[in-house]
């Protein structure tokens, strides 16, 4: 009796999915674990597709800016007319991280792992200055009233 290796198929919303995640940034290795497809299938047809991160990084740094290169863009533009930096809104720390952990939520459910990792990290280090500067204290006190 033969045995015969079962192959696997997966549709192309299954790629539309691996491809985003690949492109956000994911490694393949999670990716092939996380969609279940084959780990040389899925760098075989992201260099047949055109969808590898050099093919990519290439294309955007060709992209020309849309004002053109001396134009700032828009975001830009208010620094580079006044001189001075401006400075930024004052925001709750508290308030911050929590908006970085629903982020980090809401990143990680759209299969964007790498930025939701990079956001967690950046919470976490925002709660360790807060402690360096004995501001943890006075939040806890805050949070029991």
């Amino acid at each position: 009796m033969e045995h015969y290796r079962l192959r696997k198929y997966r549709g192309p919303a299954t790629w539309v999915r691996v491809r985003a995640a690949y492109v956000a940034g994911e490694s393949a290795p999670s990716v092939a674990r996380r969609f279940d497809v084959g780990l040389s299938n899925l760098r075989r047809r992201a260099m047949a597709e055109g969808w590898t991160r050099n093919r990519i990084a290439e294309r955007l740094d060709l992209k020309p800016l849309r004002g053109g290169a001396d134009d700032p863009a828009p975001a830009l533009a208010a620094l580079s007319l006044t001189g001075e930096p401006a400075e930024p809104p004052w925001i709750d720390p508290e308030v911050a991280v929590e908006r970085a952990l629903r982020r980090a939520a809401w990143l990680l459910s759209q299969g964007q792992a790498a930025e939701a990792t990079a956001l967690m990290r950046a919470a976490e280090a925002l709660e360790r200055k807060w402690e360096e500067k004995g501001l943890a204290a006075s939040m806890a006190r805050g949070r029991r009233r």
